[in-house]
């Protein structure tokens, strides 16, 4: 049983690659084109902004105050202005959200984790837990909700990455079903009762027309919540909010 005093001998190689590309850059997909990202523009955490809407839901609903982001990558996603492309939303994610702080952690950056004695009211982990090997997923979920008081939020996907590791594995290696991730959230949301969590399931589909576009649904079990956008598709088997 792997831990987080005892990871994976795969997870410790895979987390050597991510210093590794923060170190160096690396390739990724953007469209048709393979493009080269900088080291300074190596996983800045922007992307966690395309559920910025959907986390101050879940601020407001559990009326959160201090956040922690689990894999932040660089944090930029919290010096700059919120945009939605040229259309500027708030000063800043703070401002968006409203909350009173923000802790940066990412375990390619941070060689040593804040102490267990530290809480949050909200835990966001963007980007993160498909991109763990499926052994210590046990544990690394585990830790996220032993540090919130209030909420957890992640996303997945059922898709490849636009980028691959430096062993040229594909970045997310972990590829499940909604139902599979939904099992994995109930069972360990159970040990912490007083916790909710929400799940934002990402899936590439093909219009008629033969289009790629991707859908997001979302599983949780957050009373109150209320969630963005017209595209949005509420699901699963836990309390949900319409």
């Amino acid at each position: 049983m792997y831990s987080a005093d005892n990871p994976s001998p795969r997870y410790r190689q895979i987390l050597d690659y991510y210093r590794l590309m923060h170190r160096n850059g690396f390739s990724r997909r953007v469209g048709g084109e393979v493009i080269r990202v900088s080291p300074e523009e190596a996983f800045t955490g922007r992307d966690l902004t395309r559920y910025a809407y959907s986390i101050r839901g879940l601020v407001r609903a559990t009326k959160s105050v201090s956040l922690l982001d689990y894999g932040s990558g660089k944090g930029k996603q919290y010096s700059e202005e919120f945009r939605r492309g040229d259309k500027l939303i708030a000063a800043s994610l703070h401002d968006f959200w409203k909350v009173r702080e923000i802790t940066c952690y990412d375990p390619a950056i941070n060689r040593t984790f804040l102490s267990a004695k530290y809480r949050f009211d909200g835990v966001i982990a963007s980007n993160v837990v498909d991109y763990i090997p499926e052994e210590d997923l046990g544990w690394v979920v585990e830790t996220l909700f032993s540090r919130a008081r209030k909420f957890v939020f992640c996303n997945v996907a059922d898709f490849p990455a636009p980028f691959s590791l430096p062993s040229g594995e594909n970045a997310r290696i972990t590829r499940k079903s909604r139902q599979w991730w939904g099992r994995l959230f109930n069972e360990i949301n159970a040990r912490h009762p007083d916790i909710a969590h929400c799940l934002a399931f990402v899936e590439a589909r093909h219009t008629e027309d033969g289009e790629r576009k991707q859908a997001t649904s979302y599983i949780h079990n957050c009373p109150g919540l209320i969630l963005p956008g017209p595209r949005i598709r509420v699901s699963g088997n836990l309390k949900v909010s319409r």
